[in-house]
């Protein structure tokens, strides 16, 4: 089971499968990818939360 991770892992991870930082909105960090619903990922201090690392990885694995 995925537990919290450093948001510069996962944002290396998204930029990898092809998505891109389009804007940052307070704590939440959102990216786009050509085809993809936007995805929003809340940080907080530096970190991102067991839940949303899971649901990226679903995600990335689903590409």
């Amino acid at each position: 089971m995925a537990g919290e991770k450093r948001f510069s892992d996962l944002q290396r991870m998204l930029e990898h499968a092809g998505w891109r930082l389009v804007r940052i909105r307070g704590s939440h960090h959102c990216f786009a990818k050509p085809g993809e619903t936007l995805l929003s990922i809340p940080v907080h201090q530096g970190k991102v939360k067991p839940y949303y690392v899971r649901q990226i990885e679903k995600i990335i694995q689903g590409d």
